[in-house]
């Protein structure tokens, strides 16, 4: 069996879908992760099971679930963007519907939440959702601290500020909002004057952040490490860059820089919720109401509203004067199924890939030969034209960092030791089972 992940972004995916591959390529499947999109819907892949990140009911996307009924694939879907953090059950109309569940196999939840918003909502397809739990959560499980302390990190014990907004130009701006309008979000309840909130909010709360950091940089001697969103430009933190003590770094997945942390200062963030999941010291930075940012993120983090309150904090921390309250996580575990479950996320995703190749065989396989033959001529072309390679989101496979996330991972199993990695382009990897 042929099993697909693709990779829209690296540093929020890479880790999760990693930890997928491996455990489907221990069962026995053919598994190609990284940017899979463009060479599915051309034909250059067997059918086979698909991870989708969401299967939100835009025209262009139910084109591409129809493509793949049409050509005999399996669809599931994950989404990376919604189902934890969400104050309201908004999202089940905005990311899903009828029409892209009928062509969908399997949806995948993230906890009781998601799972319970998704059924009574879609009541019909209620046997196609799974509550598995998103394996990015399995990294911040107690079995996988092992994964942190076994890498070398540049930079140890420094201040970690973890954004989630984006300071999109008006032209970009522009651009996200043509978007919006061709997905159907607008007809599906994400309004308009909610777009340009956000946007007005992001740049209100990053110029909060910018007068933190400016004093902060000049009050402690730890390091300072701004970690932006993903999909943010670097050329945004120029100056934040010219500030003492201070790094502006968007290599890594967030939960690398979460473990090295000493305190990790958010505003409605994912990376904060994980940070004070995970027990580090974290500080919820509000100084305005807001619309950018989530709720639920700032639950189980200090509180602070004014800039002097906030540094207040940090004092206390570093001064190791603070005793901050332990957190009940009972409203965190109907949100995430996969913190204290038996069985992490990444096995019951793959338990569900078996069931469903059981139920559809396939005879065709890829010839890798041909694969790496296609894929060498595509690269060789794009370098002689001097394309462009990839986005701000994705552009290549560090391959020294793969092969290293990799064999750490090798210890979760003896039977990871069997699995062979291949780099076949330089944004997609294969794992198979060797022996």
């Amino acid at each position: 069996m042929n099993l697909y992940l693709p990779i829209e972004i690296i540093n929020r995916e890479f880790h999760s879908k990693l930890l997928i591959a491996m455990e489907g390529a221990s069962r026995g499947m053919k598994v190609y992760m990284g940017r899979l999109k463009e060479y599915l819907l051309r034909d250059f892949f067997a059918p086979g099971i698909v991870l989708q990140k969401s299967i939100t009911p835009s025209p262009s996307r139910l084109n591409e679930l129809k493509f793949y009924k049409k050509k005999n694939f399996i669809l599931t879907s994950l989404d990376e963007e919604v189902g934890l953090v969400n104050f309201n059950n908004k999202y089940v109309k905005e990311r899903f519907s009828n029409k892209s569940l009928e062509l969908t196999h399997k949806v995948f939840t993230w906890g009781k939440f998601d799972y319970n918003n998704l059924v009574n909502k879609y009541t019909k397809h209620k046997k196609k959702f799974v509550k598995s739990g998103n394996p990015r959560i399995d990294f911040w499980r107690k079995d996988l601290e092992f994964f942190f302390k076994k890498k070398k990190f540049k930079y140890k014990n420094y201040i970690l500020f973890s954004f989630n907004f984006a300071l999109k130009s008006q032209k970009e701006f522009d651009e996200h909002l043509k978007f919006m309008k061709s997905s159907g979000y607008r007809k599906r309840g994400f309004t308009l004057r909610r777009s340009k909130n956000i946007r007005r909010d992001s740049f209100r709360i990053f110029e909060k952040f910018s007068q933190l950091i400016k004093v902060l940089s000049n009050k402690t001697k730890l390091k300072i490490i701004v970690r932006p969103h993903p999909i943010d430009k670097i050329n945004n933190y120029i100056l934040l860059e010219k500030l003492k003590n201070v790094k502006v770094l968007k290599k890594g997945n967030i939960s690398d820089w979460i473990h090295n942390a000493e305190i990790v200062i958010h505003s409605g963030c994912a990376g904060g919720l994980e940070a004070s999941v995970r027990g580090k010291p974290t500080i919820s930075y509000v100084p305005f109401k807001s619309t950018h940012g989530h709720q639920f993120s700032n639950k189980f983090s200090i509180k602070a509203k004014s800039l002097k309150q906030c540094l207040d904090i940090v004092e206390k921390i570093t001064m190791k004067n603070f005793k901050s309250k332990k957190n009940n996580l009972k409203d965190f575990h109907s949100r995430a199924y996969n913190i204290t479950s038996y069985r992490p996320g990444y096995k019951t995703i793959v338990d569900e890939f078996e069931k469903l190749s059981n139920i559809q065989k396939y005879s065709h396989e890829n010839n890798d030969y041909i694969l790496n033959f296609k894929f060498k001529i595509r690269d060789i072309r794009s370098k002689f034209l001097k394309l462009n390679y990839g986005n701000i989101k994705f552009s290549f496979f560090d391959k020294k960092e793969t092969l290293k996330s990799f064999e750490i991972l090798k210890e979760l199993n003896p039977k990871f030791n069997k699995l062979k990695l291949n780099f076949i382009k330089k944004d997609i990897i294969q794992i198979k089972k060797i022996g």
